[in-house]
C-alpha cells in the first residue's frame, strides 16, 4: 500500500482498477464516502488498459442484440451513457481541460467491405443504420472512395460507409491515469496488491484479504475486477451456485507507428463479426494508431499474446484498412481479458451475501459504461433510490436466454464460417452450404451433451467444445439454477415463427428457390392450418414438429413442395398431387385464359392432351360453362389423379369432363372424334435428354412427362399431327412449349397445317405458349 490509512473502516472496498472500478472510486469520494481502490498498479489481465476505447453504441449494434430482449435492455444502457461522457471527461479532468484532450477520433466510420458473410456484415451494418435512425442519431452516408486514410487491398475493398460524427474514441491508457489522479485527489485510498478473498461476518461481506496476508476492512464491497472477480466469488462458499461464472474473453490489440507518419481523423471500423468486434483502426496522436481486437473465449485469463491472434489481427489491418501498415512498426502490443458470463449478460447489483457487489461489462462496454454504471452503483451503495432498471442483470439469476436454442445453433454455424473468411480462407464455391449443413447437426448435438434445456450463448457453445473445463461449469451452473429457479419456461422453448425461420435457413443452403415460402407452407401442412392463419408466436405441438421436421429435411432433398402437402393450387383451384403425376404449373393458366379468348364457341368440345392431374382440362370446363372435356393421358396413374380431383372439385365444375387412358402419338387416339374438336390443348413434356434441370423435375417428376428426346421437341411433333386430325376447321390448338424453341414449335405446327399462329410469353415474360388453327 502506497498510504498509512488504516487498513478497516473503509466505507466502499472497490475491488478492480480499470475503467469501471477507478470510475466507481472517484463517484463515491465525491460523495465523500471513504473509499479504498485495490487492484496491481501495471493491471494484469484487464480488459481497460487494452482497449481501444470507443465511445459509442451505435457502431457495437447487431441483429443478435435486437433480436434479443435482455440485448435490447443493454442497449438502453448504452444509450444513456453516450450522453454523459462529456461531462465526465470533464469532471474528471480536475479543471485542467474540459477532458476533450483525451478524445483520439473525431467520429467513427463504419465500412461494409467485402470480407465477411451477407448474414452477419450487411445486416449488422443495416441495423446500425435502423439504429441511427430510429433514435435520430445523426449521420451520414459515405463514398468509401472518399475516405481520405483508408486504402485496403483490392479484394477487401469496402462496398458502402457511413459516418457517425457523435461516437469518439479516448486513449484508454491517459484515462486510466486521469481516474487515478482523480482519485488520488479526492482521498481514494489506492492499494497496490490483488485482493484474494472476500472477508465474511455472518452473512455480510465486511472486507477483503489481499495477496500479502493483510485485511482490508469495509462496510461494502464492489468486485469491478472483470474476470479477476470470480476468484473472489469462489472464495466465499457457495455463492457462486447461482451466479453465471466470469470467463475471459481474452484478445490482443496492437499500436503502430504508421510507416507514412499519418493517422485518420475518425476512428475507421466494420461492424461485429465472427464471435468478436469489428476490426478497428483508432487514431492515438504522432502518427500512431490502435488495432483491435481479437476475442477467444478461455476458461481463465491469458497473459501473453498468442502467434494466431496476433498474425490474424495485423492481417486484418493492412488488408482491409490500410495497406501501408504492411511496412509500419509494432510499437506495442497488448493484451486484455474481457469478462464473460456464462450467459453473455453482465452482472450488475448485490450478490446474495448482503454488502458484496458485482458491476462488470461484457465484451466491448465495460468502459463505455463506466460513468453511467459507476453514478448508479454510487446512489445505490449510498441508500438512494435507483435510477436504472437493472434486475435482468442482477448477478445470482437463472441463465438469461433471450433466444432460442435453434436461433443459438444457427447463429454459432454462421460465426463459425465468417471466421474463416475472415482469415481469407479459399474453399470450393458451394462448401459453405456443405460445411452450414455438417456443422448444425454438431453443435445440436453438443448443446444437448452440455444439457438438455439449457442453452449457452453462441460464442461459448463454439469455445466449450475445447474446454472440458468450461463444460464442467456450465452443466455445475445449470443443474443449481435447476434446483432453484425451476427447468426453462416454455416461452423460451422455440416458437412457430423460430421453426419456420430454421427451415428457411435449411432450404436456402438447400438452394430451395422460395425457402421462407416453403417453409411457411410446410408448417401449415403440419399444423393443419392455411398459411394466412399461422400464429408465428405460438409453439408447435411436438407431434407436428416432428412433421415439420421430417417434410423440411425431404424438400431440402428438393421432393417437390406439391408432393409434399399432396396439393398444387393453379386457376384458382386445388389440385391432388402425387408421385408419379405431373405437378401442374402457373404458367399454364395464360394459355388457358388466352385459348379461351380465341375459341368463340359457345359450348366446345374439348381435348386436353397430356392431361396429368386434369389440372388444365378441369379449369377450361371451370372457365367456360357448357365445355364438353376430354383429358388423355399415357399414365394410368396420372388418369387416376384426374378422376380424383373432378370428384374432389365436381360442385365447381360446370362442364362435362372425362379422363382416359391414351397415347398422344397414336393415330387411332379418338377416332370418333375426328375433326369434330372445338379446342385441342397440350402440356407435352418438352425438355431435351441433355438439358440439366432442377432436382425438383429431374429426380423426383416421371422422366416421360418431363423429357421428350433429343430436342424436346418429340412429344411436340405428335400433339400437332393428332390435333390437326381431331380440330375441326378453324379449330384451335394451344401447346405448351420450352422457352428457348419458340420457332422451332412453330415450324412444327405450319408443317401440321396450322394457320393464324401467335406466340405468346408467360406470366414471367418469357415465351411459353403458341396459339394456331386448323
Amino acid at each position: 500500500m502506497n498510504s498509512p490509512a488504516p487498513l478497516s473502516g473503509f466505507d466502499v472496498i472497490v475491488v478492480g482498477n480499470g475503467a469501471l472500478g477507478s470510475s466507481l472510486a472517484v463517484e463515491l469520494a465525491g460523495r465523500h464516502a471513504s473509499v479504498a481502490l485495490v487492484g496491481r498498479a501495471h493491471r494484469p489481465y484487464a480488459a481497460s488498459s487494452a482497449a481501444g476505447a470507443m465511445l459509442g453504441c451505435f457502431g457495437e449494434v447487431t441483429t443478435a442484440l435486437l433480436d434479443n430482449a435482455y440485448g435490447q435492455a443493454k442497449f438502453d444502457l448504452d444509450l444513456k451513457a453516450k450522453d454523459i461522457w462529456p461531462e465526465w471527461l470533464e469532471a474528471i479532468s480536475g479543471g485542467v481541460s474540459d477532458g476533450r484532450d483525451i478524445l483520439t477520433a473525431s467520429g467513427t466510420t463504419v465500412l461494409l467491405n467485402t470480407v465477411g458473410t451477407d448474414h452477419i456484415d450487411t445486416r449488422n451494418f443495416a441495423a446500425i443504420r435502423a439504429m441511427l435512425d430510429k433514435h435520430d442519431e445523426p449521420y451520414e452516408k459515405v463514398d468509401p472512395g472518399d475516405i481520405a486514410w483508408l486504402d485496403p487491398d483490392p479484394n477487401s475493398r469496402p462496398l458502402e460507409a457511413l459516418h457517425i460524427p457523435g461516437e469518439h474514441a479516448v486513449d484508454s491508457g491517459r484515462l486510466l491515469r486521469r481516474l487515478e489522479r482523480t482519485a488520488r485527489d479526492r482521498g481514494v485510498h489506492i492499494v497496490d496488491a490483488q485482493a484474494t478473498a472476500v472477508v465474511t461476518d455472518g452473512d455480510r461481506a465486511s472486507g477483503v484479504v489481499l495477496d500479502d496476508g493483510t485485511t482490508l476492512g469495509a462496510g461494502q464491497v464492489v468486485l469491478a475486477a472483470g474476470v479477476g472477480a470470480q476468484e473472489l466469488v469462489d472464495s466465499v462458499p457457495g455463492l457462486g451456485d447461482h451466479i453465471p461464472r466470469l470467463v475471459a474473453g481474452y484478445g490482443v490489440s496492437v499500436e503502430m507507428s504508421t510507416h507514412d507518419g499519418t493517422q485518420p481523423e475518425s476512428v475507421i471500423r466494420t461492424p461485429n463479426r465472427a464471435f468478436a468486434c469489428g476490426l478497428h483502426v483508432v487514431p492515438r496522436g504522432m502518427a500512431r494508431v490502435y488495432v483491435g481486437a481479437t476475442n477467444i473465449i478461455n476458461p481463465r485469463p491469458l497473459a501473453n499474446p498468442v502467434l494466431r491472434d496476433l498474425e490474424f489481427l495485423i492481417g486484418c489491418a493492412h488488408r482491409q484498412i490500410r495497406r501501408n501498415l504492411w511496412s509500419s512498426d509494432i510499437a506495442k502490443i497488448n493484451v486484455g481479458n474481457r469478462p464473460v458470463s456464462l450467459d453473455g449478460f453482465p452482472l450488475l447489483g448485490e450478490t446474495p451475501l448482503n454488502g458484496l457487489w458485482m458491476m462488470t461489462g461484457t465484451y466491448r462496454d465495460g468502459l463505455f459504461l463506466s460513468p453511467l454504471l459507476a453514478r448508479e452503483f454510487a446512489r445505490r451503495l449510498s441508500g438512494e433510490e435507483p435510477e436504472l432498471v437493472l434486475d435482468a442483470f442482477a448477478p445470482e439469476r437463472a441463465p438469461l436466454a433471450g433466444v432460442s436454442r435453434e436461433d443459438v445453433i444457427e447463429t454459432t454455424v454462421e460465426h463459425m464460417l465468417a471466421t474463416g473468411y475472415e482469415h481469407h480462407w479459399n474453399i470450393p464455391t458451394d462448401w459453405q452450404e456443405y460445411l452450414a449443413a455438417d456443422l448444425k447437426p454438431i453443435y445440436r448435438q453438443w448443446a444437448d451433451e452440455i444439457d438438455t434445456e439449457f442453452t449457452p450463448p453462441p460464442e461459448l457453445l463454439a469455445s466449450s467444445r475445447l474446454h472440458p473445463t468450461m463444460v464442467e461449469w456450465m452443466r455445475s451452473y445449470y443443474d443449481n439454477c435447476r434446483e432453484r429457479f425451476g427447468a426453462p419456461g416454455s416461452s423460451a422453448g422455440p416458437t412457430l415463427g423460430d421453426r419456420v425461420d430454421e427451415a428457411a435457413e435449411t432450404l436456402t443452403a438447400a438452394l430451395v428457390w422460395t425457402p421462407r415460402d416453403d417453409a411457411l407452407a410446410l408448417a401449415a401442412h403440419a399444423t393443419g392450418q392455411n398459411v394466412g392463419d399461422l400464429d408465428l408466436n405460438a409453439a408447435m405441438p411436438d407431434d407436428a414438429a416432428e412433421t415439420f421436421r421430417s417434410l423440411v429435411r425431404r424438400r431440402a432433398d428438393r421432393v417437390p413442395l406439391e408432393y409434399l402437402t399432396g396439393r398444387a393450387r393453379v386457376f384458382d383451384l386445388e389440385f391432388e398431387v402425387g408421385e408419379g403425376v405431373f405437378i401442374p404449373r402457373v404458367h399454364s393458366e395464360a394459355m388457358v385464359r388466352d385459348v379461351l379468348a380465341r375459341c368463340s364457341t359457345e359450348r366446345p368440345r374439348v381435348v386436353d392432351l397430356c392431361t396429368g392431374s386434369g389440372a388444365i382440362a378441369l379449369a377450361i370446363a371451370h372457365l367456360r360453362q357448357g365445355a364438353t372435356v376430354t383429358g388423355v393421358d399415357l399414365s394410368a396413374a396420372a388418369v387416376q389423379c384426374a378422376k380424383r380431383n373432378a370428384e374432389r372439385l365436381g360442385a365447381r365444375i360446370s362442364g362435362e369432363v372425362e379422363f382416359v387412358e391414351g397415347d398422344a402419338s397414336d393415330p387411332a387416339l379418338l377416332g370418333d372424334l375426328h375433326g369434330g374438336a372445338d379446342l385441342v390443348t397440350a402440356n407435352p413434356p418438352y425438355v431435351p435428354h441433355s438439358l440439366q434441370i432442377p432436382p425438383e423435375w429431374a429426380v423426383h417428376q416421371p422422366r416421360e412427362a418431363i423429357y421428350s428426346g433429343w430436342d424436346g421437341l418429340d412429344l411436340t411433333r405428335a400433339v400437332a399431327d393428332t390435333a390437326i386430325r381431331l380440330l375441326r376447321k378453324g379449330g384451335v390448338l394451344a401447346i405448351e412449349h420450352y422457352d428457348a424453341v419458340a420457332d422451332e414449335v412453330m415450324d412444327i405446327l405450319w408443317s401440321a397445317g396450322f394457320t393464324s399462329l401467335t406466340s405468346h410469353t408467360d406470366h414471367d415474360g418469357f415465351p411459353r405458349y403458341v396459339i394456331a388453327e386448323a
